[in-house]
């Protein structure tokens, strides 16, 4: 495992590379695209063991944050979609020179995923394969989410009596900092956003009956994208506020991550 800084001088990010173990090399390198916030706390340790796990099978893996998140220059504050996009098409360049890989995977979970479909769409070849988890599809419906679970967390906290009305996020979201142009990005969010995603094959893994996933993979599927969609029953615990800055590792969530990345390297 090792950490490193890469990017220009003004938008530093940092990077964390597990390399292929040498005597079981595939050529195959992974990146990973993280949600955001408390999402991206709950994926921290899971991704670490997902990622020695795939490198000791032969697969280099990159994870890296975002510029104005976790360890990379930036406040929380200067964040945004377009940057983050930006930031992807960066770390896959750094993620080639760094393996060798001559083919790539991308991994995104929720808002990862979406920025993941977004950054896709600006590859000049597409990448072997797209896995989205529970990407973001409706930025609207995702505010809603964030700010009733903000408003709950407040109330647990004692800041908001639970009868309160809850306040629309400004600046702040579960303790990590928003900025105005991000929050202006998430409420114009649409599905056809992510329908312009581009890979050779894209796997979409949603809980059952999720119909807005399930509309994105119909729209994927018209605009020529081979696209499967996996029902994964387990839930994932992304946003209760008993689970804040919990790091959790789930056995079935950790194998299907697994099984995904290595059927796909295994092509």
């Amino acid at each position: 495992m090792n950490p490193f800084r890469f990017g220009p001088a003004a938008r530093q990010l940092y990077g964390v590379f597990h390399p292929a173990a040498p005597a079981r090399t595939k050529g195959v390198g992974v990146l990973v695209c993280n949600p955001l916030g408390q999402e991206a706390v709950r994926f921290h340790r899971m991704l670490r063991v997902l990622s020695d796990r795939l490198a000791s099978g032969g697969i280099g893996v990159l994870r890296f944050d975002y510029f104005g998140v976790g360890e990379s220059a930036g406040e929380d504050e200067d964040g945004e979609l377009h940057g983050w996009r930006d930031d992807v098409l960066l770390a896959h360049n750094e993620l080639l020179r760094r393996s060798r890989a001559t083919r790539v995977i991308w991994l995104g979970a929720r808002l990862g995923a979406t920025i993941a479909a977004l950054a896709s769409s600006q590859l000049p070849s597409p990448v072997d394969r797209l896995i989205l988890w529970e990407p973001v599809v409706d930025g609207h419906q995702y505010l809603g989410e964030l700010n009733a679970a903000h408003g709950r967390a407040m109330a647990e906290a004692g800041a908001l009596r639970t009868s309160a009305v809850k306040p629309a996020i400004v600046d702040e979201a579960l303790g990590f900092g928003v900025g105005a142009a991000l929050l202006d990005q998430l409420g114009q969010l649409a599905p056809a956003d992510l329908e312009a995603a581009k890979a050779k094959q894209l796997t979409l893994v949603l809980p059952p009956h999720h119909a807005a996933g399930a509309a994105l993979a119909q729209g994927l599927s018209r605009a020529g994208l081979q696209t499967h969609v996996d029902e994964f029953s387990h839930v994932f615990d992304w946003s209760s506020e008993e689970a804040l800055s919990t790091a959790l590792v789930p056995a079935p969530v950790l194998e299907m991550l697994a099984t995904h990345i290595g059927a796909a390297a295994d092509e």
